[in-house]
């Protein structure tokens, strides 16, 4: 049977959301005057200056509290899927990847990921370890996504985009909260929350703990503990202060029940973090911030396995990473109509790894830049954006990552913008620096190569081309957001074969091992739009889609006899993705809300395959109870309605393949007072 379109879907996911009931003698609270003419939301992430939608020169999808509480959601990644244009992968029932237009492996190097300013980007193998953040959604105020490059504002690691997750501040979270989440899959979950605070501060400190068994084809059970702190002391009327630390410790299974490389066993990961800023306001015009923070990572995970007629072998993908980063950023109203924002920052990256690196010692790569963004408003209804990012890390060519971008408002509440950008992805330290071994597990004595860099890695770099149209439309309770792009990548970082690379007593069956060369090239065009719909304050509709016509094609093996073997990119980026969501509200507290979820073929790489239509249907029904002293949310939320999907790895021939049955949740919230 032919894939299913995703516009020949049926819209059960309105349905089911009590849209419907939107027609003459719906039970809701009418809408007020108010709700029709509130202000377009303001953004922080695009270019580091606060703007409205309309103004921003990027392509921004923001997810409130209201988005996350309607999707039913459990966990970030899934939250993400509203994005338009994001892919969601569950490398194991533990580990997800989040990518915007493909691209990606169980590693999804290409965002840069914020927490309340911090990047949570791991430096040692990319991507975010997003089961192992000390953060829950309950204390996440909102999330507010750039599409498209943004290395102009954050640098090589905003490639694709930026996330931007921006968590509740104290104030507004007093008193306690109890959340508790049992249901299928062996999940269980408790999620407790203390606010207080007096004098200028006031505090947030939350803990987690989370069990759940992951996919039934494979081991990979998981059991996380996290602990989280943020303290806000206004010190005066200029001066405020805030402090956040975080602790998690999970441990999560790893392999296969019938691959003897690749047993059952479990990897302990430990993360912890440190951050305090502080910001000094001179004036109404001029402020001046000042943020340090620290991200600490380790994972032990190593293994024996029998090789005959070797001895037994030992290897591992354990390894130790720190970051430090340092950063001051000054903004100041130069007139009536300029603005600008800059700054200027240090870090540190470092890893450690017998395993994957074959050395005790640190491999440290230190950073430096500068960036600035002007903003100028030629006429009320015309915004030039310029922007950029000087980047020096150490032992690479300097890089310059610049965006110009106009914002014309030709109606209303209506608007136009051009956008022209670069941007660079900076290898990381484990592409740069690979040397995975396997060992004698007696004496650890090298074998075999397992991942080898043989030369040095330039970045990657992405030229990008915009034309953007963002409609706001209260009186109807819509707004709208087109974007047709353009995005060419060169220099793509390849994860390749190379059948010449062994080692002193290479692995009977072996051919070679794994390498990484720049070799490649991609090129994007589409189209997204990003619609909400809000009739009235009780009703929601919220639709994203993407459209991808992608081309190229990159290293895949170089076997030693003279060829040179490429694999094509045509499949790395789904050619649609599409994500609705349907939200109401009835009076009495009862809450009843669908998405749905749709995502093309795509191949992903590494450990990934080529994995067929992703289709998802959640539903969520809850109800709010007040009591005299405490609010009680109580929630049945049901995942997959449509059936078994295949997420991320497809290969049933050798028993390896992630299939995501129905599932069912109950879910309870408890605020007091």
């Amino acid at each position: 049977m032919p894939p299913t379109s995703p516009l020949r879907t049926p819209l059960l996911p309105l349905l089911l959301s009590g849209v419907i009931t939107l027609s003459p003698g719906t039970v809701g609270a009418a809408p007020s005057e108010e709700y029709f003419y509130q202000e377009m939301p303001l953004v922080l992430t695009a270019t580091r200056l606060e703007q409205p939608l309309l103004e921003t020169p990027a392509s921004v999808t923001v997810i409130d509290q209201r988005l996350i509480r309607a999707s039913g959601a459990l966990n970030i990644p899934d939250v993400l899927r509203l994005v338009p244009g994001m892919q969601v992968a569950y490398v194991t029932g533990q580990r997800m990847s989040v990518t915007y237009h493909g691209g990606a492996d169980e590693f999804a190097r290409d965002m840069q990921v914020l927490v309340d300013g911090r990047s949570v980007y791991d430096p040692g193998f990319g991507g975010v370890a997003w089961s192992d953040l000390p953060l829950e959604l309950s204390d996440v105020y909102r999330i507010e996504v750039i599409r498209g490059p943004d290395a102009a504002a954050y640098g090589s690691n905003a490639f694709a985009g930026t996330i931007n997750i921006i968590t509740e501040h104290p104030t507004g979270q007093q008193g306690n909260f109890l959340k508790a989440t049992i249901g299928e899959g062996d999940r269980r979950q408790l999620f407790a929350r203390h606010a207080g605070g007096a004098d200028g501060f006031s505090y947030r400190l939350s803990a987690n703990y989370q069990e759940d068994s992951g996919f039934d084809s494979r081991p990979d059970d998981g059991l996380l503990r996290s602990l989280s702190f943020r303290g806000d002391y206004q010190g005066n009327a200029r001066d405020r202060f805030l402090i956040e630390a975080g602790y998690s410790s999970n441990r999560i299974g790893e392999g296969f029940y019938d691959d003897p490389f690749q047993p059952p066993r479990d990897a302990d990961h430990v993360n912890h973090f440190q951050q305090l800023r502080w910001t000094h306001t001179a004036d109404e015009n001029n402020e001046f911030s000042l943020q340090f923070y620290h991200n600490y990572q380790r994972i032990d995970d190593h293994l024996e396995v029998e090789v005959p007629p070797l001895p037994p072998l030992a290897y591992g993908l354990g390894f130790t990473t720190h970051r430090y980063d340092i950063e001051a950023q000054y903004t100041s109203q130069l007139g009536p109509s300029l603005r600008l924002v800059g700054g200027a920052g240090v870090r540190r990256d470092s890893i450690q790894s017998i395993w994957v690196l074959n050395r005790e010692e640190w491999i440290e790569r230190d950073q430096a830049r500068l960036f600035a963004n002007l903003e100028w408003r030629q006429r009320s209804n015309l915004q030039w954006n310029l922007g950029g990012m000087f980047e020096k890390f150490e032992g690479k060519r300097g890089l310059f990552s610049p965006r110009l971008a106009v914002n014309y408002q030709f109606a209303t509440g209506q608007g136009l913008r051009l956008i022209a950008s670069r941007a660079y992805r900076m290898p990381t330290l484990w592409e740069d620096n690979a040397e995975f071994v396997a060992f004698l597990a007696a004496d650890m004595t090298p074998v075999d190569y397992l991942y080898k860099t043989l030369e040095e890695l330039d970045p990657e770099e992405m030229t990008s081309y915009e034309v953007g149209y963002l409609g706001d439309f209260p009186r109807w309770g819509t707004r709208l957001d087109l974007r047709l792009f353009h995005e060419r990548i060169r220099n793509t970082i390849s994860d390749m074969h190379i059948g010449t690379i062994a080692g002193p007593w290479p692995i009977p069956g072996g051919e070679g091992a794994g390498s990484y060369m720049n070799g490649g090239h991609l090129t994007i065009d589409g189209l997204e739009l990003d619609l909400t719909y809000e009739p009235t304050p009780a009703a929601l509709v919220k639709l994203g889609y993407s459209l991808a016509d992608a081309s190229g094609e990159q290293l895949k093996d170089i076997p030693g006899d003279g060829r040179v073997i490429m694999r094509s990119l045509d499949q790395a980026v789904p050619r649609h993705t599409l994500s609705l969501l349907g939200s109401y509200r009835f009076r009495g507290g009862l809450e009843l809300s669908s998405a749905y979820y749709y995502m093309s073929e795509m191949t992903w790489g590494g450990e990934g395959t080529e994995v067929p239509v992703y289709q998802r249907l959640d539903l969520r029904l809850g109800q709010r109870f007040r009591l005299s002293d405490s609010d009680l949310d109580v929630a049945l939320i049901f995942q997959n309605l449509g059936g078994d999907t295949i997420d991320f790895m497809n290969s049933p021939e050798i028993n390896q393949i992630n299939i995501w049955t129905q599932r069912l949740y109950l879910q309870a919230q408890l605020q007091f007072h």
